[in-house]
């Protein structure tokens, strides 16, 4: 679907979907490279202790009240509608009555967030202490002022992106690791906890009271002759377009409210310790399926599915399958080399590893499941899509559900809930494959696959085994990798080896004699 705005005849064409794709994609990757630097500096200031937790936890239960209001429901809803609004000459009307609307239902989820902060803490938290749990309602009752502002946003930034542009979009994720970041400089100087929950509730609302005032003084949002009717139509018509797209949020967060609380009742710091696991695994995630899946998502056509998932299957056996192996085996070199410096010690060391382990078991398959699933969208199967998805995240549930005592009797609890993940990518991606309709040659290619992961896992326990020091593992693992992956290559796509014999030969033949 072309997410630009109709204008009238006479206004400029917007840009095009796979300039805002691009622009998307480096604003997504800029704003995770903030991201990234921004958890190495909590992991230095923070570490695991029970600040980071309750931090973590009050974004999540500020969050969850709003996930109908985030997602892709707003675009989904708001795009169309002003695309409508656009051909009748009422776009920026529409979107001011729009922003109003749902920043007003944000207003009443804030209000009765900080009423049963109580109760939503303790629904969270159930296994850390008495003193946790009152930081972390005091955070929430703070946080929880940026919760209109977060509608706003969102709801701005799509009736931007139905314009052709991205600012908001892309300023988003940044500001609000930047404020992050300046919380925790204030920690530092005042040692004051709270300048953390400050910081981000602040940055949220200057966002959008820029956002606001860009959009008032480019023309695009009138408040001028807004009534009050005007505001509850638009609250009706959401509310009503809002129904096929519940599952999916509710699934999504019901599953980070139960993996918090069974992480709460591990030990201090595990929560912090998925979100820093994460931090690794998604950046990977970023790197290779946003840009792959945004080029499957503006090109090619539907004749050409099964030659794509097969070339894009075969790229991910030969480059990713040994990736997994590779962070499952040096996990800890990774996390030390990484975080620990500072307030992270040890302990969260652990944590992490064994968190990143066990989500790195399905690094591959949730790479190949979220690239494929673009395929999906491309052919209009959308809904399909959507069902996967919650389908994955109720598997997520399932198993975190059913390894929550064994998880809390080991000393490797959050392992189990890295697994959770894992069984979710596993379940996605082959539900994925299975809707394409060509398992059996995708099957043969991961299959080929496993030889070279099994190789990368294999030398790198040996180098694990014999080497001592961070640097030096890693720098040796390093090179098994790329061995494991020319392995693949030659497994998987020998021609790569042809092409490159051939041109090695070509340039023998031409060069001239001494």
């Amino acid at each position: 679907m072309d997410n630009t705005l109709d204008t009238q005849d006479n206004a400029p064409a917007p840009p095009s979907i796979k300039k805002v794709a691009a622009k998307l994609s480096s604003g997504a990757l800029f704003s995770k490279s903030l991201g990234f630097v921004r958890e190495i500096f909590m992991a230095h200031v923070v570490g695991v202790a029970a600040l980071a937790d309750s931090f973590r936890s009050s974004i999540t239960i500020i969050l969850v009240p709003l996930a109908f209001l985030q997602n892709e429901s707003v675009p989904a809803i708001l795009i169309p509608r002003m695309q409508e609004a656009g051909r009748q000459g009422e776009a920026a009307h529409r979107l001011a009555a729009m922003t109003i609307a749902l920043t007003s239902i944000g207003a009443l989820l804030m209000v009765l967030t900080m009423i049963i902060a109580n109760l939503l803490v303790d629904a969270m938290l159930a296994g850390v202490s008495v003193a946790e749990r009152q930081t972390t309602i005091y955070f929430v009752h703070i946080m929880a002022f940026s919760m209109p502002a977060s509608v706003a946003i969102n709801c701005l930034a799509a009736g931007e992106i139905a314009l052709g542009k991205t600012r908001v979009t892309n300023a988003r994720a940044s500001i609000l690791n930047v404020g992050v970041m300046l919380g925790l400089a204030m920690l530092v100087l005042t040692d004051e906890g709270a300048m953390l929950a400050i910081a981000f509730t602040l940055s949220f609302n200057t966002l959008a009271i820029w956002a606001t005032w860009s959009l008032w003084r480019e023309g695009n949002l009138s408040f001028e002759r807004l009534t009050a009717g005007d505001v509850w139509s638009e609250t009706r018509i959401f509310l009503s377009r809002l129904v096929p797209f519940l599952p999916l949020p509710a699934a999504e967060q019901t599953n980070i409210w139960l993996e918090r609380l069974l992480a709460s009742k591990l030990t201090t710091g595990a929560i912090a310790s998925m979100d820093y696991a994460r931090t690794l695994t998604d950046s990977a995630l970023l790197l290779v399926s946003q840009p792959i899946g945004l080029a499957v998502l503006s090109h090619g056509d539907e004749d050409r599915i099964k030659e794509q998932s097969e070339a894009i299957t075969r790229f991910v056996a030969i480059v990713m399958m040994p990736a997994s192996a590779f962070i499952f085996v040096f996990a800890p070199d990774i996390v030390r080399l990484i975080f620990q410096r500072g307030a992270f010690n040890a302990l969260g060391v652990e944590l992490t590893s064994e968190a990143l382990r066990g989500i790195s078991i399905g690094l591959w398959a949730s790479t190949l499941g979220w690239i494929l699933l673009r395929l999906l969208n491309r052919a209009n199967r959308s809904t399909l899509a959507a069902g996967i998805l919650v389908a994955s995240y109720l598997a997520n549930i399932g198993i975190n559900a059913a390894t929550a005592t064994l998880a809390e009797a080991q000393t490797y609890g959050t392992l189990f809930l890295g697994f959770g993940e894992t069984v979710r990518s596993f379940v996605m991606c082959a539900s994925v494959i299975i809707a394409l309709g060509t398992p059996l040659s995708l099957l043969r290619l991961l299959a080929r696959g496993l030889i070279p992961a099994a190789a990368m896992a294999l030398a790198g326990l040996e180098v694990i085994e014999t080497f001592d020091g961070t640097l030096v593992r890693l720098a040796l693992g390093l090179s098994c990798y790329l061995l494991a992956v020319a392995i693949g290559a030659a497994l998987l796509a020998p021609e790569i080896f042809g092409k490159l014999y051939a041109l090695a030969v070509s340039r023998k033949g031409t060069k001239p004699d001494a």
